[in-house]
């Protein structure tokens, strides 16, 4: 029989079934979802009698992800005396199996992304405010440590699971969330469990985010960790426009906050910025000229497909579709569209403070971007956003909320 070259198992993931016991100590419960590079199991630490999620890389990938995750959580600064908004890891070890070696770090589960809460349903406007604050200050606290994440988007972004499950025995797990599969199904196929709640749903308590997977995160000033442009991981939404302007120039971290911009905007309102709906890589690059203003020269000059989009630079083709401004997106996307669907909308005060921050972080040209810190500093975060982060974490320390009365400050 023949056996597969050992180079071709690289990079694929191991196979796990409910069931399994890990480290001969976690119980694979069922299944919380997967990536590129990774699957994510709910497991049952039998040592503990605690629940964890266990992330299995694909085979023989990049062991730097640990590294970096305990990096930044023994940097967390104790004296804010705030949750770490980036996940802390409670083991780490490694699986052999047909596809490899597969590094695997154990956390402590959260209830879902940013991505699967908002599908199809709006955040409360406080709650939104905390989640985008933050976001903020998880990306400030990275990049102040000498890493640029490098793939900020809302499936990244996770909300922290308010309550333990650790009362529940296995049985009663299943009885709450739902049995795996019907008898005869193979046992492999398995679909994620749902913890979470609608973005509607989720209370100013339980507005507590994560920003997990590092797996391509980089430090700007090791020359051996550089990435360039054309290396870029990030989804067409949130690519920022020097990743593909300028393929041979190091990304750092200008990159993060254009991602980031990117997602605060969905998070604000429903739809991202970016339409990526069976758009290439220059479909984009016109919208992002159309929504943010003149490309820069540089750029016009080596951009090839640039007349199938416009006459000539800052000038659309008259045969195609006009996205419109920024700040007109955000009144269609956001302020009128949450107001249709009898949800609280921005004040003006608010919008006018979002959209200045929002068009600080994106800057054409990454040099001209604001910092994390710029971010941190603007009138937005500072009036809105860091506020309502600070009453949400002082009001779980007491288990007080007044929920109607927070969401119906001025923004």
């Amino acid at each position: 029989m023949m056996t597969r070259p050992a180079h071709l198992m690289s990079g694929r993931y191991h196979p796990i079934c409910v069931g399994d016991v890990l480290k001969s100590r976690y119980r694979v419960i069922h299944k919380l979802g997967h990536g590129t590079f990774s699957t994510i199991w709910l497991s049952r630490d039998e040592r503990k009698a605690a629940y964890v999620a266990v992330k299995v890389s694909t085979g023989d990938s990049s062991t730097h992800e640990a590294k970096i995750l305990r990096m930044l959580m023994n940097r967390w600064p104790a004296h804010t005396n705030s949750r770490s908004l980036t996940p802390i890891i409670l083991d780490e070890f490694k699986i052999e199996g047909p596809n490899g070696h597969h590094q695997c770090i154990v956390t402590a589960p959260a209830q879902s992304s940013v991505s699967a809460a908002s599908l199809c349903c709006y955040f409360q406007l406080e709650t939104a405010r905390v989640l985008a604050a933050e976001l903020a200050l998880a990306v400030a606290f990275v990049h102040a440590q000498g890493y640029v994440h490098g793939d900020i988007h809302l499936g990244n972004i996770l909300i922290h699971l308010p309550t333990s499950l650790d009362k529940l025995s296995v049985q009663e797990f299943y009885e709450q969330f739902g049995q795996l599969l019907p008898p005869g199904v193979p046992t492999c196929g398995t679909i994620p469990v749902w913890l979470g709640k609608r973005a509607v749903d989720i209370p100013l308590d339980e507005a507590q985010l994560l920003l997990s997977d590092f797996g391509k995160s980089f430090s700007p000033s090791d020359p051996e960790q550089r990435r360039r442009g054309q290396d870029c991981p990030s989804p067409l939404p949130v690519i920022p426009p020097e990743a593909y302007s300028e393929p041979d120039k190091p990304l750092s971290f200008p990159s993060d906050i254009w991602s980031l911009a990117c997602v605060m905007y969905s998070m604000f309102g429903l739809r991202w910025l970016f339409d990526a709906t069976l758009a290439t890589r220059h479909d984009i690059a016109s919208q992002q000229v159309d929504v943010i203003g003149e490309i820069p020269p540089e750029w016009w000059n080596t951009w090839e497909k640039r007349h199938e989009y416009f006459e000539e630079i800052g000038r659309p083709k008259k045969d195609r579709f006009v996205y419109p401004s920024l700040e007109q997106t955000f009144e269609k996307d956001v302020q009128a569209a949450r107001q249709r669907d009898n949800m609280s909308s921005f004040a003006k005060e608010g919008q006018v403070a979002i959209l200045s921050m929002l068009r600080s972080m994106l800057a054409m040209k990454p040099e001209k971007r604001a910092t994390a810190t710029d971010v941190l500093s603007s009138d937005w975060m500072v009036t809105w956003g860091l506020p309502a982060a600070k009453r949400a974490r002082d009001n779980r320390k007491t288990g007080v909320w007044h929920g109607k009365k927070a969401d119906a400050r001025s923004s």
